[in-house]
């Protein structure tokens, strides 16, 4: 999923919390089911949410960027991520971490830029295509390109979803009342490409439909309130990558994720530290103004 999504936050790769460096930031977001979607761009605060196990991270502050658009036959997603990191031993280490990408509305195909960078260590950057191609029978490929210093290609099954899809998924079957998905994402985060994600999901949470109304006439943020005051449902998921071979996930991810696609908080747990990001701001981006398609000739 995209976002924080996703993250953005989704699909690290393997982290040495004596030396960590940002984890990738799939939060690229998610969002909602094409009658719910929500153009929006929102920022959020990061921090350190525990340290156990004699972890080295002491302490994380951070900020990230995310943002959905529409152009009719696309969803584009822009997150930017900047964090610091803080060690049990003193050391300090700053971390950028940027993630663009374009889905096709039908989920053909899947466009990825990723970059992250530490002052301790060069920029590691991915950039690619991958493409889903079903055939008459169900069947088909799908397939992923990457191109530049890393340049391979890989294969993966043709029902994998791409971040906006999956999380076009998880919205219907919460919709729906089911408390369990599982399925193959992928989203270029790193150069494995795709992880199994299994979901669980929780009872819904009511939003409270009076509170933008009442930021309004406070002078309070109505914009954030308006696209924040909705039902959502609390996820966690638990991601595997294609290697994993001990049974136990890489890492997990809780959120709030609500029905127009926004995320109003998120929780990522590596296992001897959880990194956390709530919602500071969010406002809508405008919805786009598709032509119709042409009629058939008559």
């Amino acid at each position: 999923m995209i976002g924080l999504a996703g993250l953005a936050f989704a699909a690290p790769t393997d982290i040495d919390t004596t030396k960590a460096s940002l984890p990738s930031t799939d939060i690229a977001k998610p969002i909602a089911a094409p009658e719910a979607l929500a153009p929006h761009r929102a920022l959020y605060n990061v921090k350190l949410g525990a340290s156990r196990n004699g972890g080295h991270v002491s302490g994380i502050t951070g900020k990230m960027f995310f943002s959905i658009a529409d152009d009719c036959h696309d969803w584009n997603i822009e997150q930017k991520m900047q964090v610091r990191f803080y060690y049990s031993e003193g050391e300090v280490s700053d971390n950028l971490s940027d993630l663009i990408s374009r889905e096709a509305k039908d989920g053909s195909s899947y466009y990825f830029y990723s970059r992250r960078k530490s002052d301790k260590d060069a920029a590691e950057v991915l950039r690619g295509e991958a493409t889903l191609t079903p055939d008459a029978n169900g069947a088909g490929i799908g397939k992923a390109v990457y191109k530049g210093e890393k340049e391979k290609q890989i294969s993966f099954n043709v029902s994998t979803l791409f971040p906006v899809h999956h999380t076009m998924e998880l919205l219907k079957q919460a919709r729906a009342g089911k408390k369990f998905f599982s399925t193959d994402v992928f989203d270029g985060a790193d150069d494995a490409g795709y992880n199994q994600i299994s979901a669980f999901i929780g009872e819904s949470v009511k939003g409270d439909s009076g509170k933008a109304t009442k930021a309004k006439s406070e002078g309070k943020d109505a914009a954030t309130d308006a696209l924040t005051a909705r039902q959502g449902w609390p996820i966690r998921m638990a991601f595997f990558a294609p290697d994993n071979e001990r049974g136990s996930p890489d890492y997990e991810m809780d959120m709030l994720l609500l029905d127009n696609g926004v995320i109003k908080s998120m929780r990522v747990d590596y296992g001897d530290f959880s990194m956390s990001a709530e919602l500071v701001k969010a406002e809508p981006l405008p919805v786009a103004k598709c032509a119709a398609p042409p009629l058939p000739p008559s």
